[in-house]
């Protein structure tokens, strides 16, 4: 991960704060999950200095069994990892119904194609390996936002469709 100038760092200070008061509605929590323990590292350290409960897991499989116990709203997962890669995490994630968790799949791959199989699969979102901070975090808001209106879509609908019912009563 790049780490950006002063100028990026006030930007990036504004997304955080614009990140904070959309989860205010959600644990501002992330699961990071990946291979490499330096990136891993960096990531929730930083994650961490912008006010996020991060949680870490080295793979797939271990990431599973967390969630068995935890909920996260954002999960960052790495594509390419030893015994479960991000891609089959979630698959199994959507397969589970687990559908209010948004997936940023985090890869060095760049071909079209592979971000296809990646959408098929459930992935909400994808960042490249190196990447300035404040996409990162742009990134992060967005997909608290998109669980914002989600859940806000869902939680309209019962009274909608009980005002409909009613009115045709």
């Amino acid at each position: 991960m790049e780490h950006s100038g002063a100028g990026r760092d006030l930007n990036s200070s504004i997304v955080t704060r614009r990140i904070q008061a959309i989860a205010q509605g959600s644990e501002a929590r992330i699961l990071v999950v990946g291979e490499d323990a330096l990136t891993l590292a960096v990531m929730s350290d930083l994650l961490r200095s912008r006010g996020f409960d991060v949680r870490r897991a080295c793979d797939g499989a271990q990431a599973l069994k967390l969630l068995e116990h935890e909920w996260f709203p954002v999960i960052i997962t790495d594509w390419q990892m030893p015994v479960m890669d991000g891609l089959e995490l979630t698959r199994r994630l959507r397969a589970k119904g687990i559908l209010d968790t948004y997936v940023i799949m985090l890869t060095a791959l760049e071909s079209g194609s592979d971000y296809e199989s990646g959408y098929e699969a459930g992935v909400d979102d994808y960042l490249t390996k190196r990447l300035p901070d404040i996409e990162l975090f742009s990134r992060i808001h967005a997909a608290y936002r998109t669980l914002s209106l989600r859940r806000s879509r869902t939680t309209q609908a019962p009274r909608v469709s009980r005002k409909i019912a009613s009115t045709r009563s």
